[in-house]
C-alpha cells in the first residue's frame, strides 16, 4: 500500500530573487519543484534535493512527490510562503578589544548590520598567507558583539557573509589585535607592540589613565616622553583603520623609572601685609609630582645656609620670624626638589626679600628717609626694579607711587593728611615671571601730632579772637572738653568746625578762667592726651 502525503521541504530566501530548496523527505523518487506558477523543477532519483529555484516574484513554493512504479497516484501538493529576505549588508567589525597581552589574550568584538537570512563567519588571515582565509566560528545573525577565546598575533580578523545559494559575498573591514607590552627609563615611557598591519603610525593614538596624549613614534611601537618618575599609568594604545574600525590594545600599566635629576627649582621670597616673609615655589610648574618633596633652606645673616621647612605640597611656606630679628640678620631662602625615585634637583638659586626701613628726614616730620636692603630674585645675574608705593591705613595703595634705585630715597612730599606714613617696595625683575612681584615688609613713621590752643579769646563781637579754636596737625576724631571752676560742662568739640564762642548754655560769655582737656587716639593706636586753661577776656 502507498501513501500520497504531502512531501516534507524547507525553503531559504536568497538575494536576486532566489530560493534554496531542500527536499527532507524520503517517500517518493522523484519530485517536482514550481515557484508559485512558474516553471517545474523535477529532481529525478539521485540527484541532488537541494535546488536554487529562481523565483521571478513568487511568494510560494509548491514541492509534488512522485513513485516510480506505473499507476501509482503521486502525492498531494505541499505548499510553504517564502519569508521575505532583508536587503543584505556589509558587515560591522567596528572594534576589536584585547582584554589581555598574547599570547593569553582574549578578545571582545563589536559587531553590526547582520540582519537574519544569511551566513556569517569569523575568518582570520595569517600572516604569510595573504588572502587565505580560516573560519574560526560562525556568528549568529542580529549579533551586536562576539567573544572571542584565542587570539592570535599579528593575524587579522574579518566577518563575511554568504547566502545559502552562494551568491556574491561581503566582508568586514579586517582589524589586527594589538598586544600592549612596555618598559620605562629615564622617565621615556615605551609602549611596544606589532599588530601585523601596514597603518600610518598617524592612525595609531595613545590615552594615559584615560586621557589622549601626544606620542612619539620609535621602533616596535611609540613613546610618551612626559612621565614623572615614581609614578604609574595605565596606557592603552587605539589604532582606527581606514573604514573607521578600530582595534584597541590590552590596558598596560607601566611605573614610570628614571636616574634623571628633577629640574632645578625657582623661589621667590615676598613680605605680606603683615610682615611675614612668604616664599612660592615657582617651579616645578604645579602640580608637584607625587612623592615629591621640597627642602626649603635659610641662611641669616650671611652664615651659612640650615634646614628650614620641608613640604610635600606646592603651598607657600612661612617664615613668621619677627620684623626686628630680620632687619638684625637679613635672611635668605633657596630650595631643593627630590622625587619619589630619590633623584634630588640642584639646590635653587638664593633668594633674599628686600627689607625697608623708615624715619622722619627732619624734626617735624614733614618729610620721611627711606633705606633698604637689596632683593635677589630667582636668577640673580638680572637687575630688580623697583616701585615705592604708599599706603593708607587698610593697605590700599595711594597715588603717587615712584620708581627708585639704589638703596635709599627721601621722600620730600609725603601725604599731609597722614599722621602715619606707610611704605612698601614693589619689586619686578630679577627672574620673576612677568607680572609677579615680590613686596618688601611695610615700613612706617609716625609723625608727631601737634596742638595749639590759645590761652585767652575775647568774645565781644569785634571780629577778632572771638571764637575758642583748636588748632594743630594730624587731628582728627578727638575730644575737647572744656569745665569751669566749678567742673562743670560747658562746651565739648570733636573737630576743627566745633569753635566756642564763649556762651554757656544760651547765655552771654562769663569773664574768668576755664579748663580744658584734650584726648586723641593716634594713628598708630597709641593715645595723646593734653590740658591746659583758657581765659575769657572783654
Amino acid at each position: 500500500m502507498y501513501d500520497n502525503a504531502a512531501p516534507a521541504f524547507t525553503v531559504a530566501p536568497c538575494p536576486s530573487d532566489n530560493a534554496l530548496v531542500t527536499i527532507t523527505d524520503v517517500i517518493y523518487a522523484r519530485y517536482e519543484i514550481q515557484a508559485g506558477t512558474g516553471t517545474i523543477i523535477t529532481i529525478q532519483p539521485g540527484q541532488p534535493r537541494s535546488r536554487a529555484v529562481p523565483l521571478a516574484g513568487a511568494t510560494t513554493i509548491t514541492v509534488r512527490g512522485f513513485y516510480t512504479a506505473p499507476n501509482l497516484c503521486e502525492s498531494l501538493p505541499s505548499t510553504q510562503t517564502i519569508a521575505p529576505l532583508l536587503p543584505a549588508q556589509t558587515p560591522l567589525l567596528t572594534t576589536f578589544t584585547l582584554q589581555a597581552p598574547l599570547p593569553s589574550g582574549t578578545a571582545t568584538l563589536a559587531i553590526g548590520q547582520l540582519p537574519v537570512g544569511y551566513i556569517y563567519t569569523l575568518q582570520r588571515e595569517a600572516p604569510g598567507a595573504p588572502g587565505v582565509y580560516t573560519t574560526v566560528a560562525r556568528v549568529r545573525a542580529g549579533s551586536t558583539s562576539f567573544p572571542l577565546g584565542t587570539v592570535l598575533a599579528n593575524n587579522g580578523y574579518r566577518l563575511l557573509r554568504a547566502d545559502t545559494c552562494n551568491g556574491p559575498t561581503a566582508a568586514s573591514e579586517q582589524l589586527y589585535p594589538i598586544s600592549l607590552s612596555g618598559t620605562s627609563a629615564q622617565n621615556r615611557n615605551q609602549l611596544l607592540f606589532s599588530d601585523g598591519s601596514s597603518l600610518n603610525p598617524a592612525n595609531y593614538t595613545v590615552t594615559r589613565d584615560g586621557v589622549t596624549i601626544p606620542v612619539t613614534v620609535i621602533p616596535g611601537g611609540l613613546e610618551d616622553a612626559s612621565g614623572t618618575c615614581g609614578t604609574r599609568y595605565r596606557y592603552q594604545v587605539t589604532a582606527t583603520y581606514p573604514r573607521g574600525g578600530k582595534s584597541i590594545s590590552n590596558e598596560f600599566s607601566i611605573l614610570t623609572q628614571s636616574t634623571l635629576l628633577p629640574a632645578q627649582p625657582r623661589l621667590l621670597a615676598s613680605f605680606n601685609e603683615r610682615n611675614v616673609v612668604v616664599l612660592t615655589p615657582l617651579r616645578p610648574i604645579p602640580p608637584l609630582p607625587s612623592g615629591s618633596t621640597l627642602y626649603y633652606s635659610k641662611a641669616s645673616g650671611g652664615r651659612a645656609p640650615a634646614a628650614f621647612t620641608t613640604t610635600t605640597t606646592l603651598r607657600p611656606q612661612r617664615d613668621s620670624t619677627a620684623l626686628a630679628d630680620l632687619r638684625a640678620a637679613p635672611p635668605c631662602y633657596s630650595l631643593r626638589q627630590a622625587d619619589v625615585c630619590g633623584n634630588n634637583s640642584p639646590e635653587s638659586a638664593s633668594t633674599c626679600p628686600a627689607l625697608l626701613s623708615a624715619g622722619p628726614a627732619d624734626a617735624d616730620g614733614s618729610t620721611a628717609a627711606l633705606t633698604w636692603t637689596p632683593f635677589t630674585g630667582p636668577d640673580p645675574s638680572q637687575p630688580a626694579s623697583y616701585v615705592l608705593q604708599r599706603l593708607d591705613p587698610a593697605n590700599a595703595v595711594l597715588p603717587g607711587s615712584v620708581s627708585v634705585s639704589g638703596g635709599s630715597y627721601t621722600d620730600l612730599v609725603p601725604p599731609t593728611n597722614r599722621q602715619v606714613l606707610r611704605y612698601r617696595l614693589q619689586i619686578s625683575g630679577a627672574g620673576l615671571p612677568a607680572g609677579t612681584f615680590s613686596y618688601s615688609n611695610i615700613a612706617t613713621v609716625t609723625r608727631q601730632l601737634s596742638l595749639t590752643i590759645p590761652t585767652a579769646f575775647t568774645p565781644n563781637g569785634d571780629g577778632l579772637n572771638d571764637v575758642l579754636e583748636v588748632k594743630g596737625k594730624y587731628l582728627d576724631n578727638y575730644t575737647f572738653v572744656v569745665v569751669d571752676r566749678n567742673g562743670q560742662e560747658v562746651f565739648r568739640g570733636a573737630k576743627r568746625a566745633d569753635v566756642w564762642d564763649g556762651t554757656i548754655r544760651g547765655h552771654a560769655p562769663v569773664l574768668g578762667a576755664y579748663v580744658w582737656r584734650f584726648s586723641q587716639t593716634n594713628e598708630d593706636g597709641t593715645p595723646f592726651t593734653a590740658t591746659g586753661a583758657v581765659t575769657i577776656l572783654k
